[in-house]
């Protein structure tokens, strides 16, 4: 680790990647620390969501057991994993060379953990004891070296002096400790719960009761469980036009071409589609299924999901996402048959906006619009979604100087792709502000 660069060797397994490196205890407090606060995600402006009605509680006794272990034995060694989670929202940029990864952490990661209730973004997945242990060790150390500096200024004692000076070794033996991290990035809090019952399975029995209450979860169903379920079917499907296609879950990826749509920001647009906001969404968790028959007074946002998930038709969430971007598969095609939203020899290097993140909100806009007309309740097959798309098929999904991969490209490919599935004479209003935005579009450079 230099400054706020973490540096690691990413690793695969069972098709869930994550990064390993090993920080010193001094390292790790950087970027860290336990807290009790449950972080479930953020808001439309970064900013951090916390549960406010569940408190990550640990065992003082576990604690203190730790701390007395590292202050008292030289050879204190702590050989498995610390697991920490790194949301985008902490990253300034990730960089793949060779086989190592550099992750750029944001100042303001470091800013909130010097205030005194600031908000810690890289959280602790597995091993808040440890990291607890280590810093109560610590402060015990640093009590213990100024009550014998404070002593030692009144009298000089030869004792004293050989005590003060085992403490300031030890204690600078304590941090330099190197202790093994892996890092999961962008993971939801379901996720991260799963991956802490997985890891603590393998050593001990687990009740299910524990995970989710640290992690602030519920047994019970919330939308962010149904979206995260949506998200792992239709990854797992070898039919599906998401197999092996989302970051993070899928393995088969080259390491410098791994596409840009992670299973977080996927299960966040799903999700974004059941509850009016991502605070919303925070309440949506506590409410029971039927209860989200109900809007707020004076909502207007259309929530195509949200009737699925009240009425317990979970499928027909993975039914539209699956027959939907199928469609999109099979319509939008190069001059030679190839479709635009496979990838050129199975390998993931982007080729047009269909393979980019820009892409995907774009396409799940015309979506949104498509649910938005109908208003579709029953379920729905391929050919629902090919009548409207086919209608669009002659854009030419390549041209990356008008679909660009930025939020030029996304507006371009949203405007054309409505304005050809439903022209201007289709709407009533004969003033289109569609076209106008267009024309304002194409004036800028």
């Amino acid at each position: 680790m230099k400054d706020n660069i973490i540096e690691g060797i990413p690793v695969i397994q069972n098709k869930q990647d994550f990064v390993i490196t090993k920080l010193t205890i001094d390292q790790i407090f950087k970027y860290t620390k336990y807290t009790s606060r449950i972080l479930n995600g953020f808001d439309e402006k970064g900013i951090p969501i916390y549960n406010g009605e569940v408190q990550r509680q640990i065992e003082n006794s576990r604690v203190n057991k730790i701390a007395d272990f590292l202050i008292e034995d030289p050879e204190a060694t702590f050989p498995t994993n610390i697991v920490l989670h790194i949301p985008l929202e902490a990253i300034e940029e990730q960089v793949e060379y060779g086989n190592l990864v550099k992750i750029h952490i944001k100042d303001k990661v470091f800013s909130e953990l010097e205030k005194k209730n600031g908000d810690v973004y890289i959280t602790i997945i597995d091993g808040q004891h440890r990291i607890k242990g280590i810093e109560e060790a610590l402060i015990r150390i640093q009590k213990e070296i100024e009550d014998y500096i404070k002593t030692l200024r009144k009298f000089e004692n030869t004792d004293l002096r050989n005590k003060l000076n085992m403490r300031l070794e030890r204690l600078e033996d304590l941090k330099n400790i190197e202790l093994v991290v892996s890092f999961f990035i962008d993971k939801t809090i379901e996720y991260q719960a799963m991956i802490f019952s997985t890891i603590n399975r393998t050593q001990k029995r687990v009740s299910q009761s524990l995970v989710y209450s640290l992690f602030g979860l519920d047994l019970d169903d919330t939308p962010q469980k149904t979206a995260l379920e949506c998200v792992i079917k239709l990854n797992g499907h070898e039919n599906s036009p998401f197999y092996k296609r989302i970051k993070f879950y899928g393995g088969d990826y080259s390491k410098l071409n791994s596409p840009p749509l992670t299973q977080a920001a996927m299960v966040k647009s799903i999700v974004g589609l059941i509850s009016e906001s991502i605070r919303e969404s925070e309440r949506d968790r506590n409410r029971l299924r039927k209860e989200l028959l109900k809007r707020t007074e004076g909502s207007k946002k259309f929530l195509p999901f949200r009737k699925y998930y009240a009425n317990n038709d979970d499928f027909l969430i993975s039914d539209i996402f699956y027959y939907y971007f199928r469609a999109v598969k099979e319509v939008f095609k190069n001059p030679n048959g190839q479709s635009y939203w496979e990838f050129i020899n199975n390998n993931s290097k982007t080729e047009n906006i269909f393979h980019t993140t820009v892409g995907y909100d774009s396409l799940l806009k015309i979506l949104v619009d498509i649910l938005t007309i109908e208003n579709k309740g029953a379920s729905v097959d391929l050919e629902y979604f090919l009548k409207y798309l086919t209608k669009a098929k002659h854009l030419a999904i390549d041209d990356i100087n008008r679909y660009s991969f930025n939020n030029r490209g996304k507006k371009f490919l949203y405007l054309d792709m409505s304005l050809a599935i439903w022209p201007s004479d289709y709407i009533k209003n004969t003033k289109d502000k569609r076209l106008q935005k267009l024309r304002e579009l194409e004036q800028t450079k």
